[in-house]
């Protein structure tokens, strides 16, 4: 995409893009937030780096880290539950920003805050390996990218692009993990066995590499004008996978709901994964069909 497409609001186009991503933007934020208020958060972790707090604590306020190790538990504990609280209730903002609401915009970007604050405690809580530190690029993007789209007729370059890095850096951060660039993941590698059906370590780790190539090179192709269809279909569909695999690897297992808790918001936040790069790929021929001569 060279240039913005046509900035006409016509309904029936605007209308489904905005549905999709307010669709999206819910699922996202819901599930984040059932899986902070139930599941708990690494938001957690950021209160426990001795190295960051101690000095503040006991030089300014006097107060012993093991004091703090100790008691602080009894309020990060219920202050995760107000923010898996919030996250859940964010989840409506956009059907009212699509309303209207005049206050329903300024919930979305608390609500893209505290998805910030997880992503970068998930980050530290990785030891700042890159990889982690770009993989929920999408999960951020979602409340953004519904936020400019509904001030926005129709998808801009702008946009466009935005999303486009937002994804790349998505998969490339996955597949830092599955090409082993980092230590693959255990949790990686047990889904993996169980959905193939196959016992053999070796068979499951070659699988994961070539899905970690795979999404380097989606996310090249991506910014490539023959490949990007190519690149936005594969996105679409080993995301859509990736995101699925969380209940279909552990349906019928030990956890509540016959093992669907908390794996089908293991699911939904992942929404994103599969759904920007399917509209990015809408906005990609829609600015063909738009572009492309009229037969006489």
């Amino acid at each position: 995409m060279t240039e913005d497409t046509s900035s006409s609001t016509d309904s029936p186009h605007t209308d489904r893009w905005l549905t999709w991503l307010a669709v999206g933007t819910s699922l996202t934020l819901f599930a984040r937030g059932w899986l902070t208020w139930r599941w708990d958060s690494p938001i957690r972790g950021l209160f426990w780096q001795e190295d960051w707090w101690s000095p503040l604590l006991e030089n300014a306020l006097g107060i012993p880290w093991s004091t703090w190790a100790e008691q602080s538990d009894g309020w990060i504990t219920p202050l995760l539950g107000i923010l898996g609280i919030l996250l859940m209730l964010s989840a409506f903002a956009p059907w009212l920003v699509l309303r209207r609401s005049s206050w329903a915009s300024g919930l979305l970007w608390l609500a893209f805050a505290i998805l910030l604050v997880d992503s970068f405690a998930r980050w530290v809580g990785a030891d700042f390996d890159l990889g982690m530190g770009i993989e929920h690029s999408l999960q951020m993007s979602m409340p953004l990218a519904f936020l400019y789209a509904a001030r926005n007729p129709s998808p801009s370059t702008r946009w466009w692009v935005v999303m486009a890095i937002a994804s790349a850096f998505t998969f490339v951060g996955h597949g830092l993990y599955a090409s082993g660039f980092h230590p693959v993941p255990l949790s990686y590698q047990t889904m993996t066995t169980k959905i193939l059906g196959t016992e053999n370590p070796d068979f499951v780790i070659t699988f994961l590499r070539v899905a970690g190539w795979l999404d380097f090179a989606a996310a090249i192709g991506l910014f490539l004008r023959p490949l990007r269809t190519v690149s936005l279909v594969y996105m679409i569909g080993w995301g859509g996978a990736t995101a699925l695999a969380r209940t279909w690897a552990h349906f019928g297992g030990e956890s509540p709901l016959f093992g669907l808790d908390p794996w089908i918001a293991e699911t939904l936040v992942r929404t994103p994964h599969w759904m920007l790069p399917l509209l990015l790929l809408w906005a990609l021929h829609r600015k063909r069909d738009s572009t492309a001569p009229e037969s006489s």
